[in-house]
């Protein structure tokens, strides 16, 4: 059976649409699977904070990594979804048209609910950004709080330590966690 360069281009367009269907798709269960974590953190933050400061700072330095991986897993979440999209504005004329890449007129119905041009997945990126934001403001807050105490005791530089180690494997993961150019 012979295939046609139109089959193919069909074809293609068929996978990159639902690929980057796909990719939306794991952008939004990500970001659940991370606010579980974040949630956790911060309701144990504000729980422990009352009672025991050390643990709380442990938390924090969890919720912070949290946070980053949520940051970076967007990021790399929306490159390939944009990837996936550029694949069908290729292949688009072909198949259908301009279908994703012509836009209908809104009317403007007001100023306060009406629809705007955003990227939801963009917000989120930077809500990501903002919890990474409040909880280095906690962990900033508490260490500048035991820098200022001489007579610290051996919890606290063992918490201290803790956010160091948090703020370098959160680096690291930023670092290494690049995807290859190959990829």
């Amino acid at each position: 059976m012979f295939v046609t360069e139109e089959d193919m281009n069909k074809k293609k367009y068929d996978v990159a649409l639902a690929t980057r269907n796909f990719e939306i798709e794991l952008f939004w269960k990500r970001s659940l699977f991370f606010w579980g974590f974040i949630a956790s953190a911060l309701v144990g933050y504000a729980t422990l904070v009352k009672y025991n400061e050390y643990l709380a700072v442990i938390v924090a330095c969890f919720g912070f990594v949290c946070s980053v991986a949520w940051s970076l897993a967007n990021r790399g979440s929306k490159y390939w979804q944009e990837n996936w999209e550029s694949i069908v504005a290729e292949l688009e004329d072909d198949v259908t048209g301009e279908l994703f890449k012509s836009r209908g007129t809104q009317q403007r119905k007001g100023v306060w609910l009406t629809s705007r041009k955003f990227s939801v997945s963009k917000v989120s990126i930077a809500l990501s950004d903002f919890t990474i934001l409040i909880w280095l403001s906690l962990i900033i807050y508490y260490m500048a709080k035991e820098i200022l105490v001489v007579n610290t005791p051996s919890s606290s530089c063992l918490t201290m330590l803790v956010v160091v180690l948090s703020v370098l494997f959160s680096v690291i993961m930023a670092i290494a966690g690049r995807s290859s150019e190959n990829s």
